[in-house]
């Protein structure tokens, strides 16, 4: 009865110094360009608009934002069974950063995202940082 106590104390402990530990990390941590990129655009491709958006110059983005969820719900509406197929492959699709170029006080990103072997898109997200975090300006298609 004693052991169990101490093992139950043991993992108590554990997990508050590792929660401890992680949100100290999370707050020190500041994401560069690049990962902010990722975060955006993983969070867009899992339908997190609200996250995605977090990562955003809201103003300049928020048409992009809009046009992929009217996007989505048009496509969920016309087959909502080929829809679903589609976005569980986006949502694990794989996305690299290729190169980080400045641009006066902005980054420009030049990113992949690999879906499958076959299915793959080269994209550039123009950043700036904003009160202290980069934010996303500006997604194209890279020639």
């Amino acid at each position: 009865m004693k052991d169990m106590y101490i093992i139950k104390t043991a993992v108590a402990v554990v997990a508050a110094m590792v929660a401890a530990g992680c949100g100290q990390r999370s707050e020190s941590v500041e994401m560069g360009p690049g990962e902010t990129v990722e975060a955006f655009c993983k969070a867009l491709a899992g339908g997190d608009l609200e996250t995605a958006r977090g990562f955003c110059d809201t103003v300049a983005m928020n048409g992009y934002i809009r046009n992929y969820a009217e996007a989505l719900d048009m496509q969920m509406q016309a087959d909502s069974c080929v829809a679903m197929i589609a976005a569980g492959m986006v949502s694990q699709a794989e996305i690299s950063v290729d190169e980080v170029v400045k641009d006066g006080d902005r980054r420009i990103v030049h990113y992949t995202v690999r879906v499958s072997e076959d299915m793959t898109k080269t994209k550039s997200a123009k950043v700036r940082k904003e009160e202290g975090a980069w934010k996303v300006e500006a997604i194209t298609d890279r020639n």
